[in-house]
């Protein structure tokens, strides 16, 4: 194993700064977002390290260090210092790269993870982004794994990022826009318009110093549910959950919608002891809602929660999935925004602060739907067009969902089969003794809906 650091080609995007403020949406201190990209062939390290250097200088947060204000009333900074990001080299005897071609992978072996408990330190020097790279000596496929601290951004930036390396490594142009640093101003609403917005992210806390509460010994583990649904047959479902709407023109349901909102009623459905699964929170970027940019850096993210049901006994899919959808639509009222981050800030700050991370182990009736089914995170394939795999991490508790399109599959004779563009591969955990009765039940509703074909029920490991 070999280790380099790459640090900043200077000057970059905040060149004269030196430091940068993390807004109170950033402070999702006690979480990582770990992906890699496994393809086909060797890497050049010499390149990659150039290429990373290049990708630095337009996100330098990446490569500096947390800075914890000693007075609680100051802000969270990165130090731009350009302390560089560590690339770990290393090789792999395995005989494959994965036990099964699932996005999901649990556990993950792609990354040395960020150690995020060490920001929590004054004057600490844990990187906020790392970088591993694994040769598969047996199969000639390597593996660009990241573990990048939330801090510094959701999925939609470490996705930006590993586009321009991806770019940069090919000796391309950037396929976007470079990422804003610039803090939207402030949005006016009226306060007593918006006195119920959700927090049910800050309900919950546990002590960041401590066991995150799904990691307790003892705590009975849960199994892995993974379905591929092919774009016709989610074009099937989607037809069929419409047909239940009662009045004669249905109103506009994302397919996701439906999804999201199928999966609930049978979860439901299949554990009548437990309560009904009420509140679905879909994790929904606030990127574009007016006055924040397209390509906002940072974590531009809310919960979008939907309101209990009048009468659960009368709910079907099609009720579930409006409003799913009537909460997705609030959400983009620029107003309800500005209202949702006046509420939270607060939370968020007293939560740091007081060495404190969010439980996302959801409680009976709750559920989470965290999908970026629309990235195209394959699209950072470093060459390898259409033979790039990506992996990325779950909770691993029941009623948190995530949402992707299929990996593409390596057939026998060497070559490429790619998933059609509107495929679909949804993951999430369920009790054991639930999972028989959740198959069955899940396989009966979709006939009922009018889908052809079967239930494409993944192996997981």
């Amino acid at each position: 194993m070999t280790t380099h650091t790459v640090k900043a080609r200077e000057p970059t995007v905040l060149h004269g700064q030196s430091h940068y403020v993390l807004r109170p949406e950033d402070l999702l201190i006690g979480f990582k977002v770990d992906t890699a990209h496994v393809v086909p062939g060797d890497i050049d390290i010499d390149r990659f390290n150039e290429a990373l250097a290049k990708t630095l200088q337009a996100n330098p947060i990446h490569a500096g260090r947390v800075v914890r204000p000693r007075n609680p009333k100051d802000s969270w900074t990165v130090s731009l210092g350009n302390q560089g990001v560590p690339v770990i080299v290393m090789e792999s005897d395995a005989e494959t790269e994965v036990p099964a071609n699932t996005i999901i992978q649990n556990p993950f072996t792609f990354t040395q993870p960020v150690k995020y408990m060490k920001y929590l330190d004054f004057n600490n020097d844990e990187p906020l982004l790392k970088a591993t790279i694994i040769r598969f000596r047996k199969t000639g496929s390597t593996s660009i794994g990241l573990s990048s601290s939330h801090l510094i951004g959701d999925g939609f930036v470490v996705l930006a990022f590993l586009r321009l390396l991806s770019q940069h490594y090919q000796g391309l142009e950037p396929l976007d826009p470079p990422l804003s640093y610039t803090a939207p101003p402030r949005y006016p609403f009226n306060a007593a318009d918006y006195d119920d917005i959700p927090c049910q992210d800050y309900k919950y806390l546990y002590p960041l110093r401590g066991v995150p509460p799904h990691a307790e010994p003892g705590r009975q583990k849960p199994v892995r549910v993974d379905i591929r649904l092919q774009a016709e047959q989610i074009t099937q479902l989607h037809k069929g959950v419409l047909a239940q709407c009662p009045e004669p023109s249905p109103p506009i349901l994302s397919r996701q919608d439906v999804l999201a909102a199928l999966i609930a009623y049978c979860l439901s459905k299949t554990d009548p002891e437990a309560p009904p699964i009420q509140h679905i929170s879909n994790v929904v970027m606030t990127r574009g809602i007016p006055p924040r940019s397209k390509n906002s850096a940072g974590n531009a993210i809310m919960w979008a929660v939907t309101k209990a049901a009048e009468d659960f006994d009368k709910e079907t899919i099609f009720s579930i999935a409006l409003r799913i959808r009537e909460s997705l639509i609030q959400c983009r009222d620029p107003a309800y925004a500005a209202a949702y981050d006046a509420a939270h800030e607060p939370l968020a700050i007293q939560a740091i602060n007081a060495e404190l991370a969010q439980d996302f182990v959801q409680r009976p009736g709750y559920m989470v739907v965290n999908s970026t089914w629309r990235f195209d995170w394959t699209s950072a394939h470093f060459g390898f067009p259409g033979q790039t795999r990506f992996y990325h991490t779950i909770l691993d508790e029941p009623q948190f969902l995530k949402m992707f399109h299929p990996n593409p599959t390596r057939l026998p004779d060497g070559s490429w089969e790619a998933r059609p563009k509107d495929d679909i591969e949804i993951v999430f955990y369920i009790h054991k003794e639930l999972q028989v009765a959740f198959m069955d039940f899940f396989t009966r509703q979709v006939r009922n809906l009018g889908m052809s074909g079967d239930v494409e029920w993944v192996p997981a490991q």
